[in-house]
Protein backbone atom coordinates (compact mmCIF):
# COMPACT_ATOMS: atom_id res chain seq x y z
CA UNK A 1 0.00 0.00 0.00
CA UNK A 2 1.38 3.38 -1.02
CA UNK A 3 1.30 6.32 1.34
CA UNK A 4 -0.09 9.69 0.28
CA UNK A 5 3.44 11.04 0.03
CA UNK A 6 4.58 8.11 -2.10
CA UNK A 7 1.60 8.59 -4.43
CA UNK A 8 2.50 12.27 -4.87
CA UNK A 9 6.11 11.42 -5.75
CA UNK A 10 5.08 8.63 -8.10
CA UNK A 11 2.56 10.93 -9.76
CA UNK A 12 5.18 13.65 -10.29
CA UNK A 13 7.57 11.10 -11.78
CA UNK A 14 4.88 9.67 -14.10
CA UNK A 15 3.84 13.15 -15.20
CA UNK A 16 7.46 14.05 -16.00
CA UNK A 17 7.81 10.87 -18.07
CA UNK A 18 4.57 11.67 -19.90
CA UNK A 19 5.76 15.21 -20.66
CA UNK A 20 9.05 13.83 -21.98
CA UNK A 21 7.23 11.36 -24.25
CA UNK A 22 8.19 8.23 -22.28
CA UNK A 23 4.65 6.93 -22.47
CA UNK A 24 5.20 3.36 -21.30
CA UNK A 25 7.00 4.55 -18.21
CA UNK A 26 4.24 7.06 -17.51
CA UNK A 27 1.53 4.44 -17.94
CA UNK A 28 3.22 2.09 -15.47
CA UNK A 29 3.48 4.85 -12.90
CA UNK A 30 -0.18 5.88 -13.20
CA UNK A 31 -1.25 2.22 -13.10
CA UNK A 32 0.59 1.75 -9.76
CA UNK A 33 -1.20 4.78 -8.34
CA UNK A 34 -4.61 3.55 -9.48
CA UNK A 35 -3.96 0.11 -8.03
CA UNK A 36 -3.07 1.68 -4.70
CA UNK A 37 -5.90 4.23 -4.77
CA UNK A 38 -8.54 3.95 -7.56
CA UNK A 39 -10.02 7.32 -6.57
CA UNK A 40 -7.14 9.46 -7.82
CA UNK A 41 -8.92 11.21 -10.71
CA UNK A 42 -5.73 12.81 -12.03
CA UNK A 43 -4.11 9.39 -12.50
CA UNK A 44 -7.13 8.10 -14.46
CA UNK A 45 -7.17 11.28 -16.56
CA UNK A 46 -3.48 11.17 -17.44
CA UNK A 47 -3.27 7.45 -18.12
CA UNK A 48 -6.28 7.92 -20.39
CA UNK A 49 -4.36 10.59 -22.30
CA UNK A 50 -1.35 8.27 -22.53
CA UNK A 51 -3.48 5.43 -23.90
CA UNK A 52 -5.14 7.82 -26.36
CA UNK A 53 -1.72 8.88 -27.65
CA UNK A 54 -0.76 5.20 -28.01
CA UNK A 55 -4.06 4.63 -29.90
CA UNK A 56 -5.27 2.20 -27.26
CA UNK A 57 -8.82 3.52 -27.46
CA UNK A 58 -10.65 0.97 -25.25
CA UNK A 59 -8.32 1.48 -22.27
CA UNK A 60 -8.27 5.24 -22.79
CA UNK A 61 -12.08 5.37 -22.77
CA UNK A 62 -12.24 3.21 -19.65
CA UNK A 63 -10.00 5.60 -17.73
CA UNK A 64 -11.71 8.72 -19.06
CA UNK A 65 -14.98 7.29 -17.76
CA UNK A 66 -13.38 6.56 -14.40
CA UNK A 67 -12.06 10.13 -14.21
CA UNK A 68 -15.51 11.51 -15.03
CA UNK A 69 -17.13 9.43 -12.33
CA UNK A 70 -14.80 11.06 -9.84
CA UNK A 71 -14.89 14.57 -11.38
CA UNK A 72 -18.08 14.80 -13.53
CA UNK A 73 -17.92 18.57 -13.85
CA UNK A 74 -14.27 18.86 -14.90
CA UNK A 75 -14.14 20.43 -18.41
CA UNK A 76 -10.55 19.30 -19.07
CA UNK A 77 -11.57 15.65 -18.81
CA UNK A 78 -14.53 16.09 -21.14
CA UNK A 79 -12.50 18.03 -23.71
CA UNK A 80 -9.65 15.50 -23.77
CA UNK A 81 -12.17 12.66 -24.09
CA UNK A 82 -13.95 14.50 -26.92
CA UNK A 83 -10.65 15.12 -28.67
CA UNK A 84 -9.90 11.40 -28.67
CA UNK A 85 -13.39 10.52 -29.87
CA UNK A 86 -13.13 13.10 -32.66
CA UNK A 87 -10.15 11.23 -34.13
CA UNK A 88 -11.94 7.87 -34.26
CA UNK A 89 -13.47 6.72 -37.59
CA UNK A 90 -16.86 6.05 -35.97
CA UNK A 91 -18.38 9.50 -35.66
CA UNK A 92 -21.31 8.14 -33.65
CA UNK A 93 -19.02 7.84 -30.62
CA UNK A 94 -18.28 11.56 -30.77
CA UNK A 95 -21.94 12.44 -31.27
CA UNK A 96 -22.99 10.46 -28.19
CA UNK A 97 -20.24 11.97 -26.07
CA UNK A 98 -21.23 15.48 -27.20
CA UNK A 99 -24.76 14.84 -25.95
CA UNK A 100 -23.40 13.82 -22.56
CA UNK A 101 -21.15 16.89 -22.43
CA UNK A 102 -23.83 19.35 -23.58
CA UNK A 103 -23.46 21.48 -20.43
CA UNK A 104 -20.08 22.66 -21.73
CA UNK A 105 -21.53 24.21 -24.88
CA UNK A 106 -21.41 27.99 -24.85
CA UNK A 107 -18.55 28.15 -22.39
CA UNK A 108 -16.06 26.21 -24.51
CA UNK A 109 -15.74 26.93 -28.27
CA UNK A 110 -14.22 23.45 -28.75
CA UNK A 111 -17.77 22.11 -28.39
CA UNK A 112 -18.88 23.95 -31.54
CA UNK A 113 -15.82 22.58 -33.33
CA UNK A 114 -16.71 19.00 -32.42
CA UNK A 115 -20.33 19.53 -33.44
CA UNK A 116 -18.95 20.79 -36.74
CA UNK A 117 -16.91 17.61 -37.18
CA UNK A 118 -20.00 15.48 -36.63
CA UNK A 119 -21.94 17.51 -39.18
CA UNK A 120 -19.09 17.31 -41.72
CA UNK A 121 -18.76 13.54 -41.47
CA UNK A 122 -22.52 13.16 -41.83
CA UNK A 123 -22.53 15.17 -45.02
CA UNK A 124 -23.94 18.44 -43.66
CA UNK A 125 -21.25 20.75 -45.04
CA UNK A 126 -23.23 23.94 -44.41
CA UNK A 127 -23.92 23.02 -40.78
CA UNK A 128 -20.31 21.96 -40.29
CA UNK A 129 -18.96 25.20 -41.67
CA UNK A 130 -21.29 27.31 -39.54
CA UNK A 131 -20.33 25.41 -36.38
CA UNK A 132 -16.57 25.60 -36.99
CA UNK A 133 -16.74 29.28 -37.93
CA UNK A 134 -18.69 29.84 -34.71
CA UNK A 135 -15.95 28.04 -32.75
CA UNK A 136 -13.23 30.19 -34.31
CA UNK A 137 -15.23 33.37 -33.74
CA UNK A 138 -15.74 32.24 -30.15
CA UNK A 139 -12.02 32.24 -29.49
CA UNK A 140 -10.82 28.77 -30.54
CA UNK A 141 -7.22 29.15 -31.73
CA UNK A 142 -6.55 25.79 -33.34
CA UNK A 143 -4.56 24.63 -36.35
CA UNK A 144 -6.84 21.62 -36.60
CA UNK A 145 -9.98 23.79 -36.66
CA UNK A 146 -8.49 26.00 -39.37
CA UNK A 147 -7.60 22.89 -41.39
CA UNK A 148 -11.11 21.46 -41.10
CA UNK A 149 -12.51 24.83 -42.14
CA UNK A 150 -10.15 24.83 -45.10
CA UNK A 151 -11.38 21.39 -46.14
CA UNK A 152 -14.99 22.63 -46.07
CA UNK A 153 -14.11 25.77 -48.03
CA UNK A 154 -12.27 23.68 -50.61
CA UNK A 155 -15.32 21.42 -50.88
CA UNK A 156 -17.42 24.50 -51.65
CA UNK A 157 -14.92 25.49 -54.39
CA UNK A 158 -13.85 28.57 -52.38
CA UNK A 159 -10.22 27.80 -53.08
CA UNK A 160 -8.73 31.18 -52.13
CA UNK A 161 -10.46 31.14 -48.74
CA UNK A 162 -9.41 27.50 -48.25
CA UNK A 163 -5.76 28.36 -48.92
CA UNK A 164 -5.96 31.18 -46.37
CA UNK A 165 -7.35 28.76 -43.78
CA UNK A 166 -4.61 26.19 -44.46
CA UNK A 167 -1.96 28.90 -44.26
CA UNK A 168 -3.38 30.10 -40.93
CA UNK A 169 -3.22 26.52 -39.64
CA UNK A 170 0.44 26.34 -40.66
CA UNK A 171 1.13 29.69 -39.04
CA UNK A 172 -0.30 28.34 -35.80
CA UNK A 173 1.52 25.03 -36.13
CA UNK A 174 4.39 25.12 -38.67
CA UNK A 175 5.17 21.72 -40.10
CA UNK A 176 1.77 20.23 -39.14
CA UNK A 177 1.20 17.38 -41.57
CA UNK A 178 -2.61 17.66 -41.70
CA UNK A 179 -2.90 21.15 -43.29
CA UNK A 180 0.13 20.42 -45.46
CA UNK A 181 -1.57 17.32 -46.86
CA UNK A 182 -4.96 18.96 -47.33
CA UNK A 183 -3.41 21.98 -49.03
CA UNK A 184 -1.49 19.56 -51.26
CA UNK A 185 -4.80 17.91 -52.24
CA UNK A 186 -6.30 21.30 -53.07
CA UNK A 187 -3.34 22.38 -55.18
CA UNK A 188 -3.53 19.06 -57.05
CA UNK A 189 -7.25 19.63 -57.67
CA UNK A 190 -6.44 23.11 -58.98
CA UNK A 191 -3.84 21.66 -61.34
CA UNK A 192 -0.74 23.10 -59.60
CA UNK A 193 1.16 19.82 -59.38
CA UNK A 194 4.57 21.28 -58.48
CA UNK A 195 3.13 23.02 -55.41
CA UNK A 196 1.15 19.91 -54.52
CA UNK A 197 4.24 17.68 -54.67
CA UNK A 198 6.26 20.07 -52.51
CA UNK A 199 3.53 20.22 -49.87
CA UNK A 200 3.04 16.44 -49.92
CA UNK A 201 6.77 15.89 -49.36
CA UNK A 202 6.75 18.34 -46.46
CA UNK A 203 3.81 16.48 -44.92
CA UNK A 204 5.61 13.14 -45.15
CA UNK A 205 8.78 14.63 -43.65
CA UNK A 206 6.69 15.91 -40.74
CA UNK A 207 4.88 12.60 -40.17
CA UNK A 208 6.69 9.73 -41.96
CA UNK A 209 4.55 7.04 -40.29
CA UNK A 210 1.17 8.41 -41.43
CA UNK A 211 0.15 6.08 -44.25
CA UNK A 212 -2.52 8.38 -45.71
CA UNK A 213 0.13 10.93 -46.67
CA UNK A 214 1.78 8.51 -49.09
CA UNK A 215 -1.53 7.86 -50.80
CA UNK A 216 -2.00 11.60 -51.32
CA UNK A 217 1.56 11.88 -52.64
CA UNK A 218 1.10 9.00 -55.10
CA UNK A 219 -2.10 10.52 -56.47
CA UNK A 220 -0.47 13.76 -57.64
CA UNK A 221 1.48 12.60 -60.69
CA UNK A 222 3.15 9.59 -62.28
CA UNK A 223 5.85 8.12 -60.05
CA UNK A 224 9.33 7.28 -61.36
CA UNK A 225 11.27 4.04 -60.63
CA UNK A 226 13.90 5.90 -58.60
CA UNK A 227 11.38 7.71 -56.39
CA UNK A 228 12.59 7.14 -52.79
CA UNK A 229 8.99 7.21 -51.57
CA UNK A 230 8.43 3.73 -53.02
CA UNK A 231 10.96 2.19 -50.65
CA UNK A 232 9.57 4.17 -47.73
CA UNK A 233 6.05 2.95 -48.49
CA UNK A 234 7.15 -0.68 -48.63
CA UNK A 235 9.03 -0.36 -45.35
CA UNK A 236 6.08 1.25 -43.59
CA UNK A 237 3.65 -1.35 -44.97
CA UNK A 238 5.81 -4.12 -43.50
CA UNK A 239 5.75 -2.38 -40.10
CA UNK A 240 1.98 -1.92 -39.88
CA UNK A 241 -0.14 -4.43 -37.99
CA UNK A 242 -2.63 -6.50 -39.99
CA UNK A 243 -5.58 -4.51 -38.60
CA UNK A 244 -4.07 -1.06 -39.18
CA UNK A 245 -6.32 0.94 -41.57
CA UNK A 246 -3.20 2.55 -43.00
CA UNK A 247 -2.58 -0.66 -44.96
CA UNK A 248 -5.41 0.34 -47.30
CA UNK A 249 -3.78 3.69 -48.10
CA UNK A 250 -0.32 2.20 -48.56
CA UNK A 251 -1.60 -0.70 -50.63
CA UNK A 252 -3.33 1.64 -53.08
CA UNK A 253 -0.33 3.96 -53.20
CA UNK A 254 2.05 1.08 -53.93
CA UNK A 255 -0.29 -0.40 -56.55
CA UNK A 256 -0.22 2.92 -58.40
CA UNK A 257 3.57 3.08 -58.01
CA UNK A 258 3.89 -0.40 -59.51
CA UNK A 259 1.69 0.56 -62.45
CA UNK A 260 3.47 3.88 -62.96
CA UNK A 261 6.85 2.12 -63.06
CA UNK A 262 5.76 -0.71 -65.37
CA UNK A 263 5.67 -3.48 -62.75
CA UNK A 264 2.26 -4.78 -63.81
CA UNK A 265 2.73 -8.15 -62.12
CA UNK A 266 2.93 -6.45 -58.73
CA UNK A 267 -0.17 -4.25 -59.07
CA UNK A 268 -2.77 -6.71 -57.80
CA UNK A 269 -0.53 -7.88 -54.98
CA UNK A 270 -0.86 -4.46 -53.41
CA UNK A 271 -4.46 -3.87 -54.53
CA UNK A 272 -5.52 -7.04 -52.73
CA UNK A 273 -3.75 -5.94 -49.54
CA UNK A 274 -5.43 -2.53 -49.73
CA UNK A 275 -8.93 -3.79 -50.46
CA UNK A 276 -8.86 -6.58 -47.88
CA UNK A 277 -7.97 -3.98 -45.27
CA UNK A 278 -10.74 -1.60 -46.38
CA UNK A 279 -13.31 -4.42 -46.53
CA UNK A 280 -12.68 -5.25 -42.87
CA UNK A 281 -13.27 -1.65 -41.86
CA UNK A 282 -16.34 -1.16 -44.08
CA UNK A 283 -18.14 -4.45 -44.86
CA UNK A 284 -20.57 -4.49 -47.78
CA UNK A 285 -24.26 -5.48 -47.60
CA UNK A 286 -25.46 -6.26 -51.12
CA UNK A 287 -28.93 -7.16 -49.90
CA UNK A 288 -29.43 -3.62 -48.63
CA UNK A 289 -28.51 -2.13 -52.02
CA UNK A 290 -30.76 -4.56 -53.87
CA UNK A 291 -33.67 -3.73 -51.54
CA UNK A 292 -33.12 -0.01 -52.12
CA UNK A 293 -33.35 -0.53 -55.90
CA UNK A 294 -36.62 -2.44 -55.49
CA UNK A 295 -38.01 0.28 -53.24
CA UNK A 296 -37.07 2.96 -55.80
CA UNK A 297 -38.91 1.14 -58.58
CA UNK A 298 -42.01 0.58 -56.49
CA UNK A 299 -42.10 4.21 -55.39
CA UNK A 300 -41.72 5.48 -58.96
CA UNK A 301 -44.39 3.12 -60.29
CA UNK A 302 -46.71 4.38 -57.54
CA UNK A 303 -45.97 7.96 -58.54
CA UNK A 304 -46.74 7.18 -62.19
CA UNK A 305 -49.94 5.43 -61.20
CA UNK A 306 -51.11 8.52 -59.34
CA UNK A 307 -50.76 10.57 -62.59
CA UNK A 308 -49.02 13.41 -60.79
CA UNK A 309 -48.14 16.32 -63.11
CA UNK A 310 -44.47 17.35 -63.21
CA UNK A 311 -43.39 20.40 -61.27
CA UNK A 312 -43.23 23.78 -62.96
CA UNK A 313 -39.92 25.20 -64.05
CA UNK A 314 -38.53 27.52 -61.40
CA UNK A 315 -36.04 30.36 -61.44
CA UNK A 316 -32.33 29.77 -61.49
CA UNK A 317 -29.83 27.86 -63.63
CA UNK A 318 -30.70 24.73 -65.55
CA UNK A 319 -29.08 21.68 -63.93
CA UNK A 320 -27.18 19.16 -66.02
CA UNK A 321 -26.75 15.89 -64.14
CA UNK A 322 -23.77 13.76 -65.17
CA UNK A 323 -24.06 10.30 -63.68
CA UNK A 324 -22.96 6.70 -64.02
CA UNK A 325 -20.82 4.21 -62.17
CA UNK A 326 -17.79 5.63 -60.35
CA UNK A 327 -14.68 5.68 -62.56
CA UNK A 328 -16.79 5.45 -65.74
CA UNK A 329 -15.72 8.78 -67.24
CA UNK A 330 -18.20 11.11 -65.55
CA UNK A 331 -15.49 13.61 -64.56
CA UNK A 332 -14.28 13.84 -68.16
CA UNK A 333 -17.83 14.36 -69.40
CA UNK A 334 -18.49 17.04 -66.81
CA UNK A 335 -15.21 18.77 -67.69
CA UNK A 336 -16.18 18.90 -71.37
CA UNK A 337 -19.63 20.36 -70.68
CA UNK A 338 -18.46 22.78 -68.00
CA UNK A 339 -15.86 24.22 -70.39
CA UNK A 340 -18.80 25.92 -72.16
CA UNK A 341 -19.04 29.65 -71.48
CA UNK A 342 -22.65 29.38 -70.26
CA UNK A 343 -22.02 26.52 -67.86
CA UNK A 344 -20.44 26.19 -64.41
CA UNK A 345 -19.07 22.86 -63.15
CA UNK A 346 -20.24 22.13 -59.61
CA UNK A 347 -18.80 18.65 -59.17
CA UNK A 348 -20.44 16.17 -56.82
CA UNK A 349 -22.91 18.37 -54.96
CA UNK A 350 -24.99 15.66 -53.28
CA UNK A 351 -27.74 18.20 -52.56
CA UNK A 352 -30.72 16.79 -54.45
CA UNK A 353 -30.46 13.30 -52.97
CA UNK A 354 -30.86 14.77 -49.47
CA UNK A 355 -33.90 16.75 -50.59
CA UNK A 356 -35.41 13.62 -52.17
CA UNK A 357 -34.80 11.54 -49.05
CA UNK A 358 -36.61 14.15 -46.97
CA UNK A 359 -39.49 14.13 -49.48
CA UNK A 360 -39.75 10.32 -49.40
CA UNK A 361 -39.77 10.27 -45.60
CA UNK A 362 -42.36 13.02 -45.24
CA UNK A 363 -44.78 11.67 -47.87
CA UNK A 364 -44.52 7.95 -47.16
CA UNK A 365 -46.99 6.03 -49.33
CA UNK A 366 -49.15 9.10 -50.04
CA UNK A 367 -48.42 9.62 -53.76
CA UNK A 368 -50.14 13.02 -54.18
CA UNK A 369 -48.18 14.23 -51.15
CA UNK A 370 -44.99 12.81 -52.69
CA UNK A 371 -45.78 14.61 -55.92
CA UNK A 372 -45.90 17.95 -54.08
CA UNK A 373 -42.88 17.13 -51.91
CA UNK A 374 -40.73 16.31 -54.94
CA UNK A 375 -41.72 19.58 -56.60
CA UNK A 376 -40.77 21.48 -53.45
CA UNK A 377 -37.48 19.55 -53.27
CA UNK A 378 -36.67 20.54 -56.85
CA UNK A 379 -37.45 24.19 -56.11
CA UNK A 380 -35.17 24.19 -53.06
CA UNK A 381 -32.41 22.54 -55.06
CA UNK A 382 -32.68 25.15 -57.80
CA UNK A 383 -32.57 27.91 -55.18
CA UNK A 384 -29.34 26.42 -53.81
CA UNK A 385 -27.84 26.36 -57.31
CA UNK A 386 -28.86 29.98 -57.87
CA UNK A 387 -27.31 31.04 -54.56
CA UNK A 388 -24.04 29.27 -55.32
CA UNK A 389 -23.87 30.16 -59.03
CA UNK A 390 -25.86 33.39 -59.42
CA UNK A 391 -24.54 34.21 -62.91
CA UNK A 392 -24.71 30.75 -64.48
CA UNK A 393 -27.29 29.71 -67.06
CA UNK A 394 -26.41 26.02 -66.66
CA UNK A 395 -24.70 24.10 -63.85
CA UNK A 396 -23.35 20.55 -64.02
CA UNK A 397 -23.95 18.30 -61.01
CA UNK A 398 -21.84 15.12 -61.03
CA UNK A 399 -23.53 13.44 -58.08
CA UNK A 400 -22.81 9.81 -58.96
CA UNK A 401 -25.99 8.27 -57.54
CA UNK A 402 -28.29 10.43 -59.70
CA UNK A 403 -28.83 7.50 -62.09
CA UNK A 404 -30.96 5.88 -59.39
CA UNK A 405 -33.38 8.83 -59.34
CA UNK A 406 -33.77 9.74 -63.02
CA UNK A 407 -37.56 9.48 -63.01
CA UNK A 408 -37.85 11.59 -59.86
CA UNK A 409 -35.45 14.21 -61.28
CA UNK A 410 -37.61 14.46 -64.40
CA UNK A 411 -40.65 15.02 -62.18
CA UNK A 412 -39.05 17.57 -59.83
CA UNK A 413 -36.94 19.40 -62.45
CA UNK A 414 -38.62 18.83 -65.82
CA UNK A 415 -36.11 21.01 -67.71
CA UNK A 416 -33.04 19.33 -66.22
CA UNK A 417 -30.67 17.54 -68.57
CA UNK A 418 -29.31 14.13 -67.55
CA UNK A 419 -26.34 12.32 -69.10
CA UNK A 420 -25.57 8.73 -68.13
CA UNK A 421 -22.00 7.65 -68.86
CA UNK A 422 -21.36 3.99 -69.67
CA UNK A 423 -18.04 2.18 -69.83
CA UNK A 424 -16.81 -1.32 -70.60
CA UNK A 425 -17.76 -3.16 -67.39
CA UNK A 426 -14.40 -4.90 -66.90
CA UNK A 427 -12.39 -1.70 -67.40
CA UNK A 428 -14.80 0.12 -65.10
CA UNK A 429 -14.47 -2.60 -62.45
CA UNK A 430 -10.67 -2.52 -62.62
CA UNK A 431 -10.63 1.24 -62.16
CA UNK A 432 -12.98 0.98 -59.17
CA UNK A 433 -10.84 -1.71 -57.54
CA UNK A 434 -7.69 0.35 -58.16
CA UNK A 435 -8.97 3.46 -56.43
CA UNK A 436 -9.62 4.27 -52.80
CA UNK A 437 -12.88 5.96 -51.90
CA UNK A 438 -13.65 7.93 -48.78
CA UNK A 439 -14.32 5.67 -45.79
CA UNK A 440 -17.71 4.01 -46.00
CA UNK A 441 -18.50 5.15 -49.56
CA UNK A 442 -18.90 2.59 -52.35
CA UNK A 443 -18.31 -0.32 -49.99
CA UNK A 444 -18.73 -2.84 -52.79
CA UNK A 445 -15.50 -1.45 -54.32
CA UNK A 446 -13.23 -3.60 -52.13
CA UNK A 447 -14.19 -6.95 -53.69
CA UNK A 448 -14.33 -7.83 -57.39
CA UNK A 449 -17.39 -10.05 -57.02
CA UNK A 450 -19.23 -7.35 -55.10
CA UNK A 451 -18.33 -4.85 -57.81
CA UNK A 452 -19.94 -7.18 -60.35
CA UNK A 453 -23.07 -7.54 -58.20
CA UNK A 454 -23.40 -3.80 -57.76
CA UNK A 455 -22.67 -3.15 -61.44
CA UNK A 456 -25.60 -5.40 -62.39
CA UNK A 457 -27.86 -3.33 -60.11
CA UNK A 458 -26.68 -0.22 -61.95
CA UNK A 459 -27.40 -1.81 -65.34
CA UNK A 460 -30.85 -2.87 -64.17
CA UNK A 461 -31.62 0.66 -62.98
CA UNK A 462 -30.68 2.15 -66.34
CA UNK A 463 -32.85 -0.43 -68.15
CA UNK A 464 -35.75 0.45 -65.84
CA UNK A 465 -35.51 4.16 -66.72
CA UNK A 466 -35.11 3.33 -70.42
CA UNK A 467 -38.43 1.54 -70.19
CA UNK A 468 -40.33 4.14 -68.16
CA UNK A 469 -38.85 7.51 -69.22
CA UNK A 470 -36.48 7.04 -72.16
CA UNK A 471 -36.67 10.71 -73.17
CA UNK A 472 -35.50 11.88 -69.74
CA UNK A 473 -31.80 11.23 -70.31
CA UNK A 474 -29.04 10.76 -72.84
CA UNK A 475 -26.32 8.13 -72.75
CA UNK A 476 -22.70 8.23 -73.89
CA UNK A 477 -20.10 5.48 -73.98
CA UNK A 478 -16.66 6.33 -72.65
CA UNK A 479 -14.98 4.26 -75.38
CA UNK A 480 -16.90 6.15 -78.11
CA UNK A 481 -15.80 9.47 -76.61
CA UNK A 482 -12.17 8.33 -76.59
CA UNK A 483 -12.37 7.10 -80.19
CA UNK A 484 -14.15 10.19 -81.57
CA UNK A 485 -13.60 13.13 -79.20
CA UNK A 486 -15.02 15.89 -81.38
CA UNK A 487 -18.03 14.02 -82.76
CA UNK A 488 -19.07 12.65 -79.39
CA UNK A 489 -18.37 15.95 -77.61
CA UNK A 490 -20.64 17.76 -80.05
CA UNK A 491 -23.42 15.27 -79.35
CA UNK A 492 -22.77 15.58 -75.63
CA UNK A 493 -22.99 19.38 -75.63
CA UNK A 494 -26.20 19.22 -77.66
CA UNK A 495 -27.68 16.72 -75.21
CA UNK A 496 -26.89 19.20 -72.44
CA UNK A 497 -29.01 21.82 -74.26
CA UNK A 498 -26.09 24.01 -75.31
CA UNK A 499 -24.76 25.37 -78.58
CA UNK A 500 -21.35 24.09 -79.61
CA UNK A 501 -18.21 25.97 -78.54
CA UNK A 502 -14.68 24.94 -79.47
CA UNK A 503 -13.59 25.45 -75.85
CA UNK A 504 -15.33 22.16 -75.05
CA UNK A 505 -12.62 20.34 -77.03
CA UNK A 506 -9.93 22.08 -74.96
CA UNK A 507 -11.48 20.94 -71.69
CA UNK A 508 -8.02 20.31 -70.20
CA UNK A 509 -7.45 24.09 -70.16
CA UNK A 510 -10.47 24.54 -67.87
CA UNK A 511 -9.00 25.87 -64.61
CA UNK A 512 -11.93 24.98 -62.37
CA UNK A 513 -11.30 23.00 -59.18
CA UNK A 514 -11.84 19.25 -59.75
CA UNK A 515 -12.35 17.36 -56.50
CA UNK A 516 -12.50 13.78 -57.74
CA UNK A 517 -10.15 10.83 -58.20
CA UNK A 518 -9.86 11.84 -61.88
CA UNK A 519 -8.51 15.32 -61.24
CA UNK A 520 -5.14 14.66 -62.91
CA UNK A 521 -6.64 12.85 -65.92
CA UNK A 522 -8.88 15.75 -66.96
CA UNK A 523 -5.93 18.18 -66.97
CA UNK A 524 -4.60 16.54 -70.15
CA UNK A 525 -5.97 15.77 -73.63
CA UNK A 526 -7.95 12.57 -74.17
CA UNK A 527 -5.82 9.42 -74.21
CA UNK A 528 -6.76 5.78 -74.85
CA UNK A 529 -4.39 3.82 -72.61
CA UNK A 530 -7.18 2.93 -70.17
CA UNK A 531 -9.35 1.30 -72.87
CA UNK A 532 -8.99 -2.48 -72.53
CA UNK A 533 -6.68 -2.07 -69.53
CA UNK A 534 -8.33 -4.96 -67.72
CA UNK A 535 -6.75 -7.42 -70.16
CA UNK A 536 -3.32 -6.67 -68.64
CA UNK A 537 -4.72 -8.25 -65.45
CA UNK A 538 -7.07 -10.82 -66.98
CA UNK A 539 -6.26 -13.62 -64.53
CA UNK A 540 -6.66 -11.38 -61.49
CA UNK A 541 -9.96 -10.02 -62.87
CA UNK A 542 -11.49 -13.52 -63.09
CA UNK A 543 -13.75 -13.10 -60.01
CA UNK A 544 -15.41 -10.06 -61.61
CA UNK A 545 -15.75 -11.71 -65.02
CA UNK A 546 -17.32 -14.85 -63.53
CA UNK A 547 -19.73 -12.98 -61.27
CA UNK A 548 -20.74 -10.48 -63.93
CA UNK A 549 -21.55 -13.29 -66.37
CA UNK A 550 -23.63 -15.19 -63.80
CA UNK A 551 -27.39 -14.72 -63.69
Amino acid sequence: MLTTEQIKKLYAKALAAQTAGRLDEAAKGYARIIKANPKVAEAHFNIARVFAKKRNIPDAARHFEAALQLRPGQPEIWLAYLDMASRHPNIDNLAKLLTRASALRGAHPEMDFYHGLVAARRGDSAGARAAIERAVAGGLVSARAQTELGVLLAGAAESDAAIRAFDEALRLNPGYDYPLARKADLMRNLGDYDAAMDLARQAIEAAPNVAQLYYSYASIRKMQPDDPMIGKMKALLNKLAAKDPGRAHLGHALAKAMEDTGQQGEVFRYLDIANRSAAKAFPYDHGSDAAAVTETRQRFEGLRGAHCPPARRGEGPTPIFVTGMPRSGTTLVEQIISSHSRCEGAGELGLLSKEFQAAFQSAGDDMPALCDALGAAGARYRDMLAARFPDAAYVTDKSISSYGAIGFIRHALPDARIVVVRRDPADNALSIYKNMFAGGQHRYATDLRNIARFYKLFEAQVVFWERHCPDAFAQIRYEDLIADPEGQSRQLVAAAGLEWEDACLSFYDNKRQVDTLSTTQVRQPIYNSSVGAWRRHEAAMAPFIEEFAAE
